[in-house]
């Protein structure tokens, strides 16, 4: 059998260690899980056509939890339920310390003694066909990303599919039809990286008095349904940066839709969470209760409705794709033009806005008419000779840059990343970060964003000035600048063998709400919206809501350095901030960063409604006492959290052409790091691997 340049498998596991699947499945769940992910032959984790690497395959082995409270959800931040509480201590880094030194290396082959038989490539020049990877926290859409670059898409093509397929995969975290989109593009052509803005306004018929009242502004529901913009942000990211078809890239998560997929840990554990709320709305019933109650961890979830409306999307696309008497790449591109009218222009935005209107929403077929997504410039700052992009406002990305033109002016290497001190550094300017977003970011339409005020010099230093090293700042708090009076997202990265890079993080801000007949899972993005007339970001007709999904990708040299991202609404700018530092100030690999535990600061009003602030402060288990009392010490009110967000990351070595990963094992990410055929041609084998 023949596996391209390079075959291992992966198995003798140390005792208490769980390879390559998610914990807490039985052997005959395992076995269905690899069945659907990876394919035969399941048991031995074969891996064909490139050198491939499965990051995050070894963690502590969790109990097996029992079939009635398996995987049920820790509810953070917000109230956004981000990720899957598991038992006993988190894994963090300790547990996946060999994953952190394999990759380290550059080899690709190996967790510490887990997996056998490790060998490293020496270094070697980038060339113009070098390694690859992606990496997301659900293992079924890594394989489909990884893919698609095995075959030879880049990385547009791979990260659409990656977004497509979690649509099917992991429909509670995100939805390419239902959700929003904002995505950082390095263009390896042109050494430049692009911003695509896929996120939808309110609607025309908005109803600012409505959402004031709280007897109808209720917690959930179809007025919160914004223009689902992503759907059109994934055809201009692809008309813009693909290469291969969109037909070719929906059709593997078609099958997953009509032959099912299984219901991971954090399906089951959301399905748990929210029965009640499910039970109450038939179409989403008929998909996440079927026979009345929570599926099974590892049974398939059928899913005909969303793989019907995908055909549709598919059938539009290649008939106008082959109707086009234009060169290959004008008839491809009238293709994805045709698929996104077909969704915004005809019959999906029709059944959609009669599911809405018939339940009392907002939303008009006018309103999918008239938007388009947007190729944005993105912002940037410089730390420590690293170029930080991010999304533009009405992302909140820019908070990130603040806190870290704050932080620059501190030596957190000298300090460590456990120190009392650098810790409370990094949460006082992320509070002023986040602070500053609250009173001058919203929709760039519709008012006047500072940007470049907010992203100089001279305010992070006024900023910096604020910070207090042995009190903490609390809400309320004004911004730094005077000025006029008047649970649900994923993320993923993605690097091609031609250098190109994807940054990627995407959500529907609350779990299942499917759009009627459509199948389609359907944001609850209002929630984030204002209703206080002085705040940039109050609700309005056709206005976009201030977005708290951003996604961050840092160059060096002008080339892809780090880039990755960390879900749940107010953690995701805490998280990027937590996981950037820790590599570039505390020398920490991808790994040991996404793995290493996290803090949260909720001294700043909460992005969600209604908006508190409780000026608390939350760790995860594991911290040192001796952190906890010194950040008491200064003020902080400190309480002891569950999971807080995930995160993934890749960080790129042009001078060893090395591809460093990390995947959270906090959930069931999975990194996947491969060469093309004939790249490691001449590289010493150890003895048990062949070319075969």
């Amino acid at each position: 059998m023949k596996y391209g340049d390079l075959r291992w498998v992966l198995n003798s596991p140390a005792p208490g260690v769980t390879c390559g699947v998610p914990t807490g499945y039985s052997d005959d769940m395992t076995q269905q899980y690899l069945r659907r992910a990876f394919g035969p032959p399941f048991y031995s984790f074969l891996i064909g056509s490139a050198a491939l690497l499965m990051v995050a395959a070894c963690v502590p082995a969790e109990p097996k939890p029992d079939s009635t409270d398996a995987g049920e959800p820790a509810v953070l931040d917000g109230g956004e339920p981000d990720a899957v509480a598991s038992p006993g201590e988190l894994p963090l880094a300790d547990g996946v310390r060999g994953v952190s030194e394999t990759l380290e290396e550059g080899a690709a082959v190996s967790v510490g003694e887990d997996l056998h038989g490790r060998m490293q490539p020496g270094p070697r020049a980038m060339t113009a066909e070098g390694p690859y990877a992606v990496v997301s926290r659900d293992p079924i859409a890594s394989r489909i990303g990884f893919e698609v670059l095995e075959r030879g898409g880049n990385a547009a093509d791979a990260a659409a599919a990656i977004a497509f397929a979690i649509s099917v995969s992991e429909p509670h975290f995100s939805h390419a039809l239902g959700g929003g989109t904002w995505a950082l593009y390095y263009e390896a052509e042109s050494e430049q990286v692009y911003a695509v803005d896929g996120v939808g306004p309110a609607g025309q018929n908005i109803d600012i008095e409505f959402f004031r009242d709280p007897q109808k502004n209720t917690g959930y529901g179809v007025h919160r349904t914004i223009v689902p913009g992503a759907w059109d942000g994934w055809m201009l990211w692809l008309d813009r940066f693909g290469t291969e078809e969109l037909d070719s890239l929906l059709q593997p998560v078609i099958d997953l839709a009509e032959q099912g997929v299984p219901a991971s840990r954090s399906m089951r554990g959301f399905i748990v969470q929210e029965q009640a709320r499910i039970a109450s709305m038939p179409h989403t019933a008929e998909v996440f209760l079927p026979e009345g109650r929570p599926p099974a961890l590892g049974s398939l979830i059928y899913q005909p409705n969303l793989g019907g409306t995908l055909r549709e999307l598919r059938d539009a696309y290649r008939s106008a794709r082959d109707g086009s008497s234009e060169d290959v790449q004008s008839a491809r591109i009238a293709g994805l033009q045709a698929a996104r009218d077909y969704y915004y222009r005809g019959p999906i935005a029709e059944r959609l806005t009669a599911f809405l209107q018939s339940k009392g929403g907002f939303l008009v077929p006018e309103d999918f008419a008239a938007f388009e997504a947007e190729l944005r410039e993105p912002i940037s700052t410089e730390y420590r000779g690293v170029t930080v992009y991010q999304a533009p406002p009405n992302s909140q990305g820019i908070s990130m840059l603040m806190a870290l033109n704050i932080l620059e002016g501190y030596d957190l290497s000298s300090l460590g990343p456990d120190s009392g001190e650098a810790v409370h550094y990094i949460i006082e300017a992320t509070k002023l970060g986040k602070i500053d977003v609250y009173h001058y970011v919203g929709d760039p339409s519709f008012v006047d964003v500072p940007v470049e005020t907010l992203l100089s010099e001279e305010h992070a230093r006024a900023q910096r000035e604020r910070i207090d090293p042995l009190h903490a700042l609390e809400w309320p708090a004004e911004g730094g600048i005077a000025v006029a009076a008047d649970s649900n997202t994923t993320s993923f990265v993605v690097y091609d063998s031609w250098g190109n890079a994807a940054s990627v993080t995407t959500s529907t801000g609350a779990q299942f709400l499917v759009g009627g007949e459509t199948g389609i899972m359907l944001n609850q993005r209002m929630a984030n919206m204002e209703i206080a007339a002085a705040n940039p970001n109050m609700i309005a007709p056709g206005k976009k809501v201030r977005h708290t999904v951003n996604a961050y990708l840092a160059t060096r040299d002008g080339r892809p350095y780090i880039f990755g991202a960390n879900t749940g609404y107010d953690t995701q700018p805490q998280g990027k901030i937590q996981q950037f530092v820790n590599v570039v100030d505390f020398g920490m690999t991808p790994q040991e960063a996404v793995a290493r535990r996290r803090y949260i600061t909720h001294a700043f009003p909460a992005s969600t409604y209604p908006h508190l602030a409780t000026n608390e402060l939350y760790l995860e288990r594991g911290f040192p006492p001796e952190l906890e009392k010194d950040l008491v010490a200064r003020g902080h009110t400190v309480g002891t959290s569950g999971i807080i967000g995930n995160a993934n990351m890749i960080m790129v070595d042009h001078d060893t052409a090395q591809l460093q990963l990390g995947a959270d094992p906090r959930g069931e990410n999975l990194g996947l790091l491969g060469w093309p055929a004939g790249a490691l041609d001449g590289v010493p084998r150890e003895e048990g691997h062949t070319n075969e």
